[in-house]
């Protein structure tokens, strides 16, 4: 699936506290949960566990997975298990896809930790309790989902409801948060970009609210994607399934209308017809077609889903060359044609320039300037830089001036992180990357569809609802928070649970202790639900010069950062212990 970070731990339970500090070797971790769910299936007498060479399957089957994946499900569950790989073969043919499941789980809720002793009947609040929880007992017939809640959001969970129950009505709402029933929707199809954006907006259309979710890709170009969701109308699950049919019919029909798979644009097909040529607005004085004779391609420094990056050289200028990958959709020539769009009339300071693009076959490519100090996502995440204040001010100011360039010219980011932040070698820090950027008009109001990366995408963006400019707020807030802690944000989540925290419970990174109270403040109001309580870019500007000066005159960090003589960005190793 085209998700950053794929690799990292999923969390998806907590860990045991009893366990010895030195964890097991992956590999071992991933043979022992395999040797449980195959014994569960053989004890249940499964006729398909039952099958010559069912063992060898089973081991292929968690291969074909991430090592989390083995790590996070529920060996208990031993029948999902196999749900899923039935589900992940139903998807290698084309008809079914995506294929789909849907059950009907019984979610518990920890809280906090605390137990009702129905012994005791002094308590006051033992007569309700008593009787809910028998009511739960009888209720509980369902079987608990597949993975179990992310550990980190449990402990949101439990740090908002920390607070000692009372009374007998605070038992009743207690306790029927303790066990509800809710619907877990397991899909399996081919992976690739913008997957994820389609299945939760196909989620969102029958009016479903992700509780947990969980994507795994295989090796093999499949994707396995399991959430847990409420609002559906009863328990039953077979209207469910026909709600979603449904809507998977509609989805496959605006794939088909909108599919165009251009492996030679603007070249002759076999059968003589010319294919038409990216047309991009013209208002009689652009000029951005390359003389591609003038282009020289060096070594790639990146690659994405839809392209990769190349150093190189145009008319003896150094250059970053965007070159699209192969077999390029539809989409893809919408959202390539709508960069050079926009970035033809951009001329900031602190927005990359650029340069030209060539939109005739055999390839299509944008060219911009080259920024020789690579992104502040590799200097944070991969050099293990760290930003002092004063040089953290300085990154934030001049993100700042570009966003508010940007939107006075009525453009939409929607994509704003540290991977799309460069630096120059005269460290000015630069917005980059208008892939899926957009220009609002009086038309166009405001937006729903779904882009960006999740680690800093709006609530309004994530949950499909509509939203503008103040989406890209949001992002600046929780970059700021990077930029100061030099952590990648929910780094104990994957991607998609860190979505659903920031929708269902209101989840956003924890400030450090001693932070400055301006920046500390401006970053709680950057990632306000209520986008009206968001300041624009302009008033962030304003905060973050204020507090500028108020360091200078301070002299806070000043006289470290002019004695280390390596400069602004001085890559400062942390110590690991």
């Amino acid at each position: 699936m085209a998700m950053e970070d794929d690799a990292e731990s999923c969390g998806s339970r907590p860990a045991d506290s009893h366990a010895p500090q030195q964890q097991k070797p992956l590999e071992q971790q991933k043979l022992e949960v395999y040797s449980e769910v195959l014994r569960r299936l053989l004890e249940s007498r499964c006729e398909e566990a039952l099958l010559l060479g069912f063992d060898d399957q089973l081991w292929a089957h968690f291969n074909r997975l991430p090592a989390r994946y083995a790590l996070d499900v529920n060996a208990e569950r031993a029948e999902d298990v196999l749900m899923h790989k039935r589900l992940l073969k139903l998807a290698e043919i084309p008809a079914n896809r995506p294929a789909f499941d849907v059950r009907l789980v019984q979610v518990n809720s920890n809280i906090s930790g605390n137990s009702v002793d129905s012994s005791n009947s002094d308590s006051p609040m033992s007569e309700n309790a008593q009787t809910l929880l028998n009511y739960s007992s009888r209720q509980g017939v369902h079987l608990p989902p597949t993975f179990g809640s992310a550990a980190s959001l449990e402990g949101h969970d439990a740090q908002a409801d920390r607070h000692t129950v009372e009374d007998g009505d605070s038992v009743v709402h207690s306790l029927l948060q303790f066990s509800r029933p809710m619907h877990e929707i397991t899909f399996s199809t081919l992976d690739k970009p913008k997957l994820l954006s389609q299945l939760t907006a196909l989620l969102a259309e029958i009016d479903l609210n992700i509780q947990e979710a969980h994507a795994f890709s295989t090796v093999d170009g499949f994707s396995l994607d399991v959430f847990v969701v409420d609002g559906w109308k009863s328990e039953e699950t077979v209207e469910l399934r026909k709600a979603l049919e449904n809507e998977i019919l509609k989805l496959k029909d605006q794939c088909q209308s909108k599919q165009l798979t251009l492996a030679s644009v603007g070249e002759e097909d076999q059968t003589g017809t010319e294919f038409v040529p990216i047309e991009i607005p013209k208002d009689g004085s652009d000029v951005w077609e390359i003389d591609t004779k003038q282009l020289r391609i060096g070594e790639k420094v990146a690659s994405g889903s839809f392209g990769d990056l190349y150093k190189g050289t145009y008319c003896s200028q150094e250059v970053a060359i965007k070159i699209l990958k192969g077999n390029v959709s539809a989409e893809m020539l919408k959202d390539f044609a709508q960069e050079i769009y926009i970035m033809r009339k951009i001329r900031h300071k602190n927005v990359v320039q650029f340069i030209g693009a060539c939109t005739r076959p055999p390839r299509l490519c944008i060219v911009t300037e080259f920024m020789s100090r690579g992104s502040v996502y590799d200097f944070l995440h991969k050099q293990k830089g760290v930003f002092k204040l004063p040089a953290l001010l300085k990154v934030a100011i001049d993100v700042s001036k570009g966003m508010n360039y940007l939107h006075q010219n009525n453009i939409i980011h929607r994509d704003l992180k540290s991977a799309n932040l460069l630096m120059d070698e005269n460290e000015v820090v630069k917005v980059a990357d208008f892939g899926v950027a957009r220009v609002i008009t009086a038309e166009s109001g405001v937006m729903t569809a779904e882009t960006g990366t999740y680690r800093w995408m709006a609530p309004e963006v994530i949950g499909h609802k509509k939203y503008d400019h103040k989406a890209d707020v949001f992002s600046f807030g929780v970059l700021l928070w990077e930029l100061l802690t030099g952590e990648l944000p929910y780094a104990y989540l994957t991607p998609l649970q860190a979505a659903v925290g920031v929708v269902q419970k209101g989840l956003r990174p924890t400030i450090p202790k001693h932070t400055n109270p301006k920046l500390a403040e401006l970053l709680q109001r950057c990632w306000q639900r209520d986008t009206k309580l968001r300041p624009d870019f302009g008033e962030i500007l304003e905060i973050l010069q204020q507090i500028t000066r108020e360091v200078e005159e301070g002299g806070e960090d000043r006289h470290k950062d002019k004695s280390s003589g390596r400069g602004l960005f001085s890559a400062l190793k942390r110590i690991h212990h």
